[in-house]
């Protein structure tokens, strides 16, 4: 998996990392999150990180890549985009209702953005298939955020792979392939998690008014994944837009997160692994 320079930090749950990368400042957002976010002060230090690892299947890639790039190797840690005047704008949560509008809105800008969707969180990701091959289908990359949200670091070896197994299993049917990428629910992860062959990253969220903010102040090519939530209202309707029009004003490029580490598309997103299918009695969760 690849890497953040955003992430939560603290709150009512939380199991992850508690300090942020140098000039990041852990800022509390409400009881449940508490966010690394762009500030001035330097006394945190730590792991807004993600890592890539490959995914088992039995069936050869058949991707082709559409444009230039290497995929990340195994193993390597990332704290944020490596490609010039880009920024990889990044969803957690959904699918959900307020997703197919936010898609239409990224569209309209042409902003290119990382949907990393849960089985079922809110609602099943079955009902929500036509929203799932909307966001494929319109150039934005679909990654993994578990099946069911769940601390990966709370469970056996044996679980972890089923919440990924289950989500990729979710991918296939809808879309025909399997996401090279995750990103562990409250950004925890053990050594447990770290060797399973998977990906992780970090999650946090902000009021819309505040985000704003942040985003002004940061300077003219800042190379970052902000992660954003489609579950949430404000998010969709309102923020995860005027981010991709900031972006635009920046004259920064908003690509997936593959793009801005330089990947090739889409060999670096996706395995294929045979045409989406017919649903069935199979797509339910």
């Amino acid at each position: 998996m690849k890497g953040l320079t955003v992430g939560q930090c603290s709150g009512i749950g939380w199991a992850g990392a508690t300090t942020c990368v140098s000039g990041i400042v852990c800022n509390k957002q409400n009881d449940w999150y508490s966010q690394c976010i762009p500030g001035t002060a330097t006394t945190t230090t730590s792991t807004t990180t993600s890592i890539t690892v490959p995914t088992n299947t039995t069936t050869a890639e058949t991707n082709q890549p559409t444009s230039s790039g290497t995929e990340l190797p195994v193993g390597t840690l990332y704290t944020g985009c490596k490609v010039s005047g880009t920024v990889a704008i990044t969803f957690d949560d959904g699918p959900y209702q307020w997703t197919s509008a936010l898609i239409d809105s990224l569209d309209a800008a042409g902003a290119k953005t990382t949907f990393f969707m849960c089985g079922k969180l809110y609602g099943c990701i079955y009902d929500y298939a036509n929203v799932v091959k909307k966001a494929h289908a319109s150039g934005h990359q679909v990654a993994a955020h578990t099946w069911s949200h769940s601390d990966l670091t709370t469970l056996s070896v044996a679980d972890v792979q089923r919440q990924m197994t289950k989500i990729n299993t979710a991918f296939q049917k809808i879309l025909g392939i399997k996401s090279k990428w995750m990103r562990p629910p409250y950004g925890a992860a053990n050594a447990q998690v770290l060797t399973t062959p998977r990906k992780y990253g970090l999650q946090g969220c902000n009021s819309v008014a505040t985000s704003q903010s942040i985003f002004n102040a940061l300077g003219n090519d800042p190379k970052i994944v902000p992660l954003e939530h489609d579950a949430l209202q404000t998010t969709a309707q309102t923020l995860g837009p005027w981010i991709a029009n900031w972006a635009k004003q920046k004259g920064l490029k908003t690509v997936t997160l593959s793009e801005c580490m330089g990947e090739p598309i889409p060999s670096g997103q996706y395995t294929t692994v045979g045409g989406a299918t017919t649903k069935d009695s199979t797509w339910v969760c």
